[in-house]
């Protein structure tokens, strides 16, 4: 198995690197908030010690698609996720982020997936990408937008944290569309 510090990425402001168990409190402080678990499809709010460990060792780095990892500050402080995998059922591969919102606004997400995408585009020979965002969540499709990705549509869909299935908006990125590393 692949060390799951192999993965590391940076960027002009930022670290990408492998999760490991130890993130888990800071992975419960971010996706398990009020403003943020609505926004993802499997968090809840709280998220539970177990729910994220669980999620963790799941998703940590092995050298294949299906991973998530940290998104750093030089520092160390961990301020976020991002992740590439397939969906359900073997579909197109997709990919997806949170953000710390102490850390909206200030362009971690773009500079994070730009350098990620790229990367998985390049390590994984991918063709295409999808994303969503519930439609509540504007932000993330600007930051989608800004990424190359295009709106293919809309659905609905469920979060662990909502109790009604809200209305998504659904994206792809094509290889052509990848913008270039920061």
């Amino acid at each position: 198995m692949t060390d799951v510090q192999a993965y590391h990425l940076t960027t002009k402001r930022l670290v990408l690197r492998g999760l490991v168990a130890d993130d888990w409190r800071d992975l419960a402080r971010i996706g398990g908030r009020d403003d943020v678990a609505p926004m993802l499809f499997s968090v809840r709010s709280p998220w539970p010690e177990a729910d994220v460990k669980a999620s963790i060792a799941t998703s940590q780095y092995r050298g294949s698609l299906g991973f998530r990892a940290a998104i750093c500050l030089p520092d160390g402080e961990l301020i976020g996720t991002v992740g590439i995998g397939r969906s359900a059922n073997d579909q197109p591969i997709s990919c997806a982020y949170f953000i710390d919102p102490a850390h909206w606004g200030q362009g971690y997400a773009t500079e994070a997936m730009i350098e990620f995408l790229a990367d998985s585009f390049e390590r994984y020979d991918i063709d295409a990408v999808v994303a969503d965002h519930f439609a509540d969540n504007p932000a993330s499709g600007a930051v989608l937008r800004k990424l190359g990705f295009q709106k293919t549509g809309e659905s609905t869909g469920t979060s662990a944290a909502r109790l009604e299935p809200a209305p998504v908006i659904d994206y792809l990125l094509d290889a052509s569309d990848v913008r270039t590393r920061t």
